[in-house]
């Protein structure tokens, strides 16, 4: 059992520090823009109605990669004029009170039900969510009448367990949904300490996609109650991967291939593990890789602010005198 946290804990920590160093430059510049759209609306606030247009913009143009700060006038997550009164979580981007670490996590805590409640009704108002259940059903009926399982399971009663202890240690422990859970939390604290917008963000919106997988993963179990090869009940679909494609997909839509594609390989190799354990059967992982991909990545989408693929970014003008919005898109 002490092995299984030491595990548990040192692949929390390495995950969240490569993933929280991983925030790359144009994130920062759409940072600054942020910023500086909020010291805009500040100034815009502040002067009278009836004040010239030119008088209350401030200069807000920055060349791409500056190390210029944009200049501010109060924390980017308080509603100016309203005594401290922070954003709405569905508009705000970054902790509630910027640089304060316990009253930001007890607004995120207050928070946390109505966001997971948001992304689980985004998930499931999605077509899409409908196409992969449908497939991780189909999947599972089909790979069983086809007698898919049964030949694998015929494998093993030959052969035996391919991986040694530690393998199997290692696709229990990581694939378990609650060490997903803790590099989630992980990259949430670092995050909320460091002030990582990125990965602060990319930190609420796994733990939500993980909330959800969860909770449909139990209730598909429920509901279909078929045994496990190792006797257990409630095999169909696999927790181990349906968690842990979730993780890979979320960390993919956030961070690109160079973190995504070695969580998808960590992933499929979690999926072997559970049958060459004999924990689940074969449909069983097929399954849950299907409805942890199609979760992950709904609510990844449900968090960020796109029109046909592109990222919504605050801009502004001080030459014309104009804000506005535009549309970004990396290559």
């Amino acid at each position: 059992m002490r092995r299984y946290f030491q595990w548990y804990f040192a692949m929390s920590a390495i995950i969240a520090v490569f993933v929280t160093g991983c925030s790359n430059v144009s994130d920062a510049y759409i940072e600054r823009y942020v910023t500086a759209y909020k010291a805009v609306e500040v100034a815009s606030a502040q002067e009278p109605a009836d004040a010239p247009v030119a008088t209350t913009l401030i200069d807000t143009n920055l060349p791409i990669g500056s190390d210029e700060e944009p200049p501010t006038t109060q924390p980017a997550g308080i509603v100016p004029g309203e005594a401290g009164k922070p954003v709405h979580w569905s508009k705000r981007r970054g902790p509630a009170y910027p640089g304060d670490f316990w009253r930001s996590f007890g607004r995120d805590a207050k928070e946390l039900p109505a966001t997971v409640w948001d992304d689980t009704k985004a998930t499931f108002t999605d077509p899409w969510t409908l196409v992969a259940m449908g497939g991780a059903a189909a999947a599972g009926i089909a790979l069983d009448a086809t007698n898919m399982n049964g030949t694998v399971a015929d494998h093993y009663t030959k052969n035996g367990s391919q991986l040694s202890k530690c393998g199997d240690m290692i696709g229990d422990v990581g694939g378990n949904p609650g060490t997903h859970f803790g590099i989630a939390g992980a990259m949430y604290f670092t995050s909320l300490a460091t002030g990582d917008v990125k990965t602060y963000e990319t930190s609420k919106a796994l733990i939500n996609a993980l909330a959800v997988n969860g909770l449909t993963t139990l209730a598909l179990k429920g509901i279909a109650n078929n045994e496990s090869p190792n006797g257990d009940s409630f095999g169909w679909p696999s927790g181990h991967t349906s968690s842990t494609f979730c993780l890979a997909t979320v960390m993919h839509e956030a961070y690109g291939p160079k973190v995504g594609i070695p969580l998808f390989i960590f992933a499929s190799f979690v999926g072997y593990e559970r049958i060459d354990a004999r924990n689940h059967d074969f449909n069983d992982v097929i399954s849950g890789a299907i409805i942890g991909i199609a979760i992950g990545h709904i609510v990844m989408q449900n968090h960020q602010p796109r029109i046909l693929g592109f990222d919504v970014i605050p801009w502004s003008d001080p030459a014309r005198g104009a804000v506005g919005i535009a549309l970004m898109k990396e290559f």
